[in-house]
């Protein structure tokens, strides 16, 4: 009785984890346009280079201690 139960949960397990992965297209989401956002801020890759949130190379410049945007 034990090893039919136990079966029957591994059957179930498995249906269970193939069934999990259900692959969608909602094109109302795909085609749907987002604002852009104004780009603040930076990541500081190396000295004087950093990256904007656009993923453009910026050049940084040191002031009072830090790294800020070069005007």
């Amino acid at each position: 009785m034990k090893k039919l139960i136990l079966a029957f949960t591994i059957i179930a397990a498995v249906f269970l984890l193939l069934g999990a992965d259900i692959r969608r297209n909602d094109s109302s989401i795909a085609q749907a346009t987002l604002p852009k956002k104004k780009c603040i801020g930076y990541t500081i890759i190396e000295f004087g280079k950093g990256l904007n949130c656009n993923g453009d190379t910026v050049r940084l410049v040191r002031r009072n201690g830090i790294q800020v945007l070069a005007q």
